[in-house]
């Protein structure tokens, strides 16, 4: 804490102005089976709260999108059954 020294910041004040502080935004959609299933997966497998598991997968999918889209690179799965190459249309 500064007390009453005006020259002295405490770490929290000075983060807080060169890091912008963003709030959580509520929103209200309509998803698919296709995705209600993915969220319920994720939450049974993980043992994480449906708001988690969702910003698991938008995590997941924003990576995805940045690195094909905008990054222009291509990107693959490996598994026991082979290589595939991950397409965004």
């Amino acid at each position: 804490m500064s007390g009453n020294r005006p020259d002295v910041e405490s770490a929290q004040q000075s983060r807080s102005r060169s890091e912008p502080r963003t709030e959580p935004k509520r929103i209200n959609v309509a998803i698919s089976p296709e995705m209600v299933r993915a969220l319920e997966n994720v939450i049974e497998r993980e043992g994480v709260t449906l708001t988690e598991a969702l910003r698991r997968l938008v995590g997941y999918g924003d990576f995805v999108y940045r690195v094909v889209k905008e990054g222009g690179e291509q990107m693959t799965v490996t598994g026991p059954d082979g290589t595939r190459e991950v397409v965004l249309l």
